[in-house]
Order: structure tokens, then sequence, then C-alpha cells
């Protein structure tokens, strides 16, 4: 598969075998988001990359992060899943990708996304399937997510991944709709 191919074909995945992903290729996919483009002011390091794995500990994660966010939640549309009877944080995947940047850095979102961005689209050649997963970052970010996950000191969890061998179907369903491109062409 090429990358057009995998950019083009890429889905979110919800719906996980129950099969554990090897270190090896999960250690594959970091060192393909490590390749990611950075600003040279995150050159000393624009990325700490956190492995979860394990079917049963990832979903007691989700539960500690669904909870939190009930308590936290800000009165917002957008946090309806908090409420949603049987909602999984991490959609039952047996593994989990967290990229956190310094929290020094100004851009550490920008970098973690980036780097996020490689990894979504290397998993699809890789046989996996992989799901942005934006439920448990309150959790993640709280003193007791920071502490559980073992984030070291000085980062700031970004992004979320949930990856696994995907149940879904291949190949992929159709993408949802996208909006109209907008798209203004400046000739100077």
């Amino acid at each position: 598969m090429d990358a057009l191919e995998a950019i083009r074909s890429r889905r979110s995945v919800r719906a996980y075998l129950d099969k554990p992903v090897p270190r090896d290729l999960l250690s594959a996919l970091i060192e393909d988001g490590s390749n990611a483009p950075f600003t040279p002011i995150a050159s000393a390091g624009a990325w700490h990359f956190t492995v979860l794995i394990g079917h049963d500990w990832i979903a007691d994660i989700g539960v500690r992060a669904l909870n939190h966010a009930r308590a936290n939640r800000p009165q917002l549309a957008g946090y309806e899943w908090t409420e949603r009877h049987g909602f999984s944080v991490f959609h039952g995947a047996p593994a989990v990708i967290v990229i956190s940047g310094r929290e020094a850095l100004p851009v550490a979102l920008e970098e973690c996304t980036r780097a996020a961005l490689i990894v979504d689209i290397a998993a699809r050649p890789r046989g996996l399937g992989l799901c942005w997963v934006g439920a448990p970052m309150m959790y993640l970010r709280s003193s007791e997510g920071l502490a559980e996950l073992r984030i070291p000191d000085g980062w700031k969890p970004h992004v979320a991944l949930a990856v696994g061998y995907t149940r879904e179907l291949e190949p992929p369903p159709p993408a949802a709709p996208r909006p109209p491109l907008e798209i203004d062409w400046l000739d100077g």
C-alpha cells in the first residue's frame, strides 16, 4: 500500500479483535511517528510516547477517564458521550499510544499532532486500525492520570490513539461525506 492509498483509505476504527498487538509492531509505529517534522525549537525532544498494553487495564483506565469526565466536564455541547450508556473510552482496543509534548514548548500540541498523524497513516499498511480518542484527555492530564501513566515531569499528554487489529470488514466502509473544500487562490 502506498502513502496516498493509506491516506485515502484510513478510517477511525472503533471495533477491535481481542488480539494483542506485538511490541515490535507498536515500536515500528512509534518509529514512524518520530519521523514527523518538528520545529527547530523542539529539537531537544518534541515527543514522549507512552504505550498502554493490556485490554483489561486499558478498559479500567477508560472507566476512570469516563468517571473523571462526568465529574469535571464543562457544561458545553460535545460532552454528551459522558452520559451515553455503555460508552467505551478506548473502544476495546488492546493497545493505546499516548503522545505527550513538553509543557514548556509553545507548539507542543502541533508537534504531537504531526507525530500522531504519521502513526495514523502508518497503521493501516501495517495491518492495524486506529482511532484518535479525545474522551480520556481530561483524565490523562489530571494529576491522577499523569501518575497512573507515569508521564514524566514537564510533559503533557496531547494525543491518545487506540490501536489494534480491526474487527471491521475489509475494505473499509466509505468515508463519511466531507464538507466542501474552501480554497482561495491568491496570485501575486
